[in-house]
């Protein structure tokens, strides 16, 4: 651990912190085929302009502060009483997400893999060794994600690349729907939610990006939301260019979907490659649902004044394994609690936070 000359302390690189961030946000990347149509483009969109100024803001209020995570940030500028609750409030959502992260993995691995392996089982295996990553704190998970992410951007790029393929020798006819003009007025707050999904992971890195050297900090945090941003468009279109809007809508998971189609020439790799995809895939939502986690943890700290989260960690894994579990059935309570969590960390609290920061600066310079 290096301590930097601004009084903050680093705890991790600049590469770090951007894989970090992507890797927090893959374990979101699960399509949500029901709520596909031709308005998904835009809303994407307008998600990756809320989510880049969201996390843009929240790398000045942590160069304008000592704080070196969001729990410190909130005592810093609003009281005792109402950053609590808010951290409450943020344990909750956290560990809702990190459910619904252990559920689609599960689901997939069941629907792919271990079909005969009872669900209850994959995920338990699942949860106790995610609760075993994140005692050592966020440095091991980044020293995780690093290791991982070339693991799964190496395969994920190679399937991109296949469906690209395949969808310019169909002259790109099942993608224009998505640019076809959109009624602002049609779009329902499922979409929105669901489009959040996969950048929700971002706000979760954001939450403890006050340990990295904060001069240093929006090029990582707006790195790593690019790439993570990209990477949803291309999937996006991807699964809509293969399959079609309606086809997608009919699939639990596309992009696992996609994988299985994957081809070079007349070489059809459709019998193996997507059980490395997935294997690989299982090991990143392991990460993503750490990192969820432990911001899980560190706010509940915060809520009972606890300086260590090692001991809610596995408190939590009954709590996680019984809302998953109930989750495997019907997750969409805790996908609702997870989205709009983060719509409002992204679109309310992060904002707030910023003109706080904002106002406070402009007095200490009149002063």
């Amino acid at each position: 651990m290096k301590q930097q000359g601004n009084g903050s302390t680093s705890t991790f690189s600049t590469w770090q912190l951007t894989v970090l961030v992507v890797m927090a946000g893959m374990g979101g990347m699960y399509f949500y085929p029901e709520t596909v149509s031709r308005r998904s483009a835009a809303v994407l969109l307008v998600t990756v302009g809320l989510v880049m100024a969201s996390m843009a803001m929240l790398a000045y209020c942590f160069r304008r502060s000592r704080s070196v995570s969001f729990p410190n940030l909130l005592e810093e500028h609003l009281s005792g009483g109402l950053s609590r609750v808010i951290l409450a409030v943020g344990a909750v959502c956290f560990g809702a997400e990190a459910c619904c992260v252990a559920v689609k993995q599960t689901q997939m691995t069941g629907l792919f893999l271990l079909e005969k392996t009872p669900p209850q089982v994959v995920l338990a295996v699942t949860l106790v060794t995610v609760c075993f990553m994140i005692p050592s704190g966020i440095r091991q998970i980044a020293r995780t994600a690093e290791l991982l992410f070339l693991a799964i951007l190496l395969p994920l790029g190679f399937i991109i690349a296949m469906a690209l393929y395949h969808i310019s020798r169909m002259n790109f006819g099942e993608l224009m729907p998505l640019f076809q003009p959109v009624s602002v007025g049609k779009w329902s707050m499922t979409e929105w939610r669901h489009a959040v999904m996969p950048l929700c992971g971002i706000s979760a890195a954001g939450y403890f990006a006050g340990y990295y050297e904060k001069k240093k900090l929006a090029r990582g945090l707006l790195g790593g939301t690019a790439l993570l941003s990209l990477c949803c468009v291309l999937i996006l279109l991807c699964c809509v260019g293969v399959f079609s809007i309606e086809g997608t809508r009919h699939l639990s998971f596309p992009l696992t979907e996609l994988s299985r189609i994957v081809s070079v020439g007349n070489v059809s790799l459709n019998h193996r490659f997507d059980i490395l995809y997935i294997m690989i895939y299982t090991a990143v939502s392991m990460v993503a649902a750490g990192v969820l986690l432990y911001c899980c943890g560190i706010s509940l700290c915060g809520v009972f004044r606890v300086k260590s989260h090692s001991c809610f960690v596995f408190l939590l894994l009954p709590v996680v394994f019984a809302a998953s579990y109930l989750g495997l059935s019907d997750s969409r309570f805790l996908e609702g609690l997870a989205a709009w969590g983060k719509l409002f960390f992204l679109g309310g609290l992060v904002p707030v936070l910023f003109l706080i920061t904002a106002y406070k600066q402009r007095r200490r310079k009149s002063v």
